[in-house]
């Protein structure tokens, strides 16, 4: 097999992209086409596919006339670089029938050592090229299989290949680091001062799932091409993470103190010295240290890592942060080491669903367009959950599409290689969020006791559609500002109400895509000093065209709280967020109404954002009957006298409790509802017969605790509503 990475110039494909032509992705969808060819990498402009290589001048071929198909006669010219049993063979590729002016064509190692290797002839009008018989030769040598710890890659086209990768090609930082460092390593072979490298070490501000690991291979990758270390193995990268001062134990060897981490690193010294370098790089997040590091006992810890160091590169990890924090605390670590900080962000939404592309490409499937949209709101509820990890989950939703593609495909007797919605439901992320998972029982006409909320809501949308107009007519009006304010108790219909709000406004053109991020208060708040900020304005971001809805909202403002508050933190980058997107970001804040006014009497900046509130009475008993019944009804058959048996039920709630801050309304009759059928369901798994609801069956859900202290305070209606059985 050979592999051939096709690269294009930079401003072309930008060309291309104003144009709503992106070059790589049409091409991966061509080459998942393709028999025999498969797509290893792809970035922004270069390709690698692998083939066998009896096939490789047919598919330049056939490239050609693709590249014509798609893009026309005005293409630029193209670096098409064979490696693998081919290495050394450099083809510049022309893709145009008219000729440009082409750039030189990098050499390989061996055609540097080879002062008789002629250069590579140009082809200006078609892709073409004689293979010679010593060529072919040479390609039939290589072909061979070669044990794998012999194999000398090629440190160039590793190093393209790595900056091809998640998540180099998605950082600027990271690129620039490891292209710096393939340049740099062979100067310091040649100067005899290679050891240099080793006192260079990093810091890296990224969250978890973003890469870090892949990153750390790369570089051991790199280090290896260039005869640095001998061997990739499990002790190349010693990874820990500290646990924060004062806490000793260490559960799984991994959350570590500084005494382990020290160890480790006199045993990675002693190691290097004897057999050569094998550990390559010493990983520490210190994110539990990050301000204890200017500290006697941080700068001690410090001074003798520094002084075990010299054989190994040493990478600190903390989370991403504030600019003015992380400069802080590489301050820090410079008074001591050689650092040089990388911050990678989170990566946005739009990386996340291209990356999900391209893996699925590399197996030759592809998503369907329907099924995007879907993919992007489960992966905005999931990113901010804490069960989140970027590419690690995406690429587990990936293989889960992919298994649950072929599982349809046999149960259909088809090879259908496109991941449709199905597909894609089937594979959701876990996810612990219940009310964010259910579909809106209906909108908002249909959905009992909201009228008077769909009233106001629709003037809402009125409004700022008229102003809309007015604006492009040329009239003057203030913009209003779409933020809302939700006030109530728990199951009055609040984060049902904020879905299909955002999916009205998004019909109404207010929002370019209506999706609902859904997140708790202390979600937007970070652990760390300095990350509350990054973490808050990431959340944004991925709401950006959508609505954030932000539940107990009340929680980021505790006035009795002193010193450090991160709610405080996320109030004003929200605050700031709310006012430079207020026409593409709809924030609504919601909560019991009482600590809601404190919040906004502490934060005038931010009541002055908000200038509609929404008030969500609780249900009355009726509407609660109603809702009981409209679960039930078209779902289950129930015996005569049910009707009677709820309303007596919903009658004997104590009005101290039907009015209390913890009732919880819908939420309540939607637990009730499902407890009853589920006792119905297990007395029928054992007597057999058609499942059928019993007043029995509501009885018996009545009895559990949750269900039963809610008449404790009225024993004697409870015993007029029937249910003594």
């Amino acid at each position: 097999m050979v592999q051939l990475t096709v690269t294009f110039e930079q401003e072309w494909v930008e060309e291309q992209r104003k144009q709503e032509k992106r070059v790589i992705r049409l091409l991966e969808k061509w080459v998942a086409s393709l028999e025999g060819v498969t797509l290893k990498s792809a970035s922004s402009s270069k390709m690698t596919v692998e083939l066998p290589v009896a096939e490789r001048e047919k598919f330049l071929q056939v490239l050609a006339e693709q590249m014509k198909s798609l893009f026309g006669e005005t293409e630029p010219w193209a670096h098409a670089i064979f490696s693998g049993s081919t290495a050394g063979l450099d083809v510049p590729v022309s893709v145009s029938a008219k000729k440009t002016s082409q750039k030189p064509v990098p050499k390989t190692d061996e055609s540097l050592n080879s002062e008789s290797e002629p250069a590579a002839e140009s082809v200006p009008e078609q892709i073409s090229r004689d293979v010679t018989d010593d060529e072919k030769k040479k390609s039939e040598k290589n072909s061979d299989p070669v044990p794998a710890a012999e194999q000398k890659p090629d440190p160039r086209e590793l190093l393209e290949e790595i900056c091809s990768s998640v998540p180099i090609k998605h950082s600027r930082e990271l690129e620039v680091y490891v292209r710096e460092t393939a340049e740099v390593i062979p100067m310091l072979q040649k100067l005899g001062a290679e050891s240099t490298l080793w006192h260079q070490h990093l810091l890296m501000a990224v969250d978890a799932g973003y890469g870090r690991s892949q990153f750390l291979h790369a570089l051991c990758k790199l280090y290896k091409a260039h005869g640095l270390i001998k061997n990739i193995d499990k002790k190349s990268v010693r990874e820990f993470i500290l646990l924060e001062k004062g806490q000793e134990r260490e559960d799984d060897g991994y959350r570590v103190a500084w005494e382990t981490v020290l160890s480790t690193a006199q045993d990675m010294k002693n190691s290097n010295a004897r057999n050569g370098i094998s550990n390559a790089v010493l990983y520490i997040d210190i994110s539990a240290w990050q301000t204890l590091l200017t500290t006697v006992e941080g700068k001690n810890r410090l001074r003798r890592l520094n002084s075990l160091s010299g054989s190994f590169l040493i990478v600190f990890r903390m989370p991403f942060v504030e600019g003015h924090i992380l400069r802080e605390t590489a301050d820090a670590l410079n008074d001591i080491l050689n650092v040089r900080t990388i911050a990678v962000p989170p990566a946005p939404v739009d990386d996340m669903i291209d990356y999900a592309r391209t893996e699925l490409a590399k197996n030759g499937f592809e998503i369907a367009d329907a099924a995007v949209a879907p993919l992007e709101q489960l992966l905005l509820r999931e990113k901010v959950d804490n069960s989140f990890f970027g590419y690690k989950t995406m690429n587990k939703v990936v293989q889960k599409m992919i298994y649950n593609k072929a599982l349809a495909n046999c149960r259909n007797q088809e090879e259908d290689r496109i991941i449709n919605v199905d597909d894609l439901m089937t594979s959701s992320f876990s996810s612990s969020r219940g009310e964010a998972e259910e579909k809106p029982v209906g909108e908002l006409s249909k959905m009992i006791g909201l009228q008077a909320v769909e009233r106001r809501l629709d003037e809402i949308i009125v409004q700022i559609k008229t102003q809309r107009k007015l604006a492009a007519k040329g009239k003057q009006v203030a913009s209003p500002s779409i933020h809302m304010l939700f006030t109530g108790n728990p199951g009055t219909g609040k984060t049902t109400v904020a879905r299909i709000l955002a999916r009205k406004m998004h019909q109404a053109g207010i929002l370019r895509k209506g999706h609902l991020i859904e997140v708790k208060g202390r979600d937007l708040c970070g652990c760390y000093v300095g990350e509350t900020a990054p973490k808050t304005s990431a959340i944004c971001r991925d709401a950006y065209g959508s609505v954030l809805f932000i539940d107990e909202a009340y929680s980021l403002f505790r006035p009795s709280i002193g010193g450090a508050d991160y709610g405080r933190e996320a109030l004003d980058t929200l605050v700031a967020e709310m006012d430079n997107h207020r026409d593409d970001l709809c924030v609504i804040m919601a909560g019991y109404k009482e600590e809601m006014d404190v919040m906004l009497k502490g934060n005038i900046g931010l009541k002055g954002r908000i200038p509609f509130e929404i008030e969500f009475p609780n249900y009355t008993r009726e509407e609660l009957e109603k809702i009981f019944f409209s679960m039930l009804d078209g779902v289950f058959e129930y015996e005569d006298g049910m009707q009677n048996a709820v309303h007596e039920l919903f009658a004997a709630i104590p009005e101290e409790t039907f009015h209390s801050r913890e009732f919880s309304n819908a939420r309540l009759v939607r637990n009730l509802y499902e407890r009853t059928w589920g006792k119905a369901a297990y007395r029928q798994s054992l007597s057999g017969g058609d499942l059928f609801i019993l007043k029995s069956d509501l009885a018996g859900a009545m009895s559990d605790s949750e269900f039963k202290k809610l008449l404790t305070k009225n024993a004697e209606s409870a015993k007029k509503i029937g249910f003594g059985i």
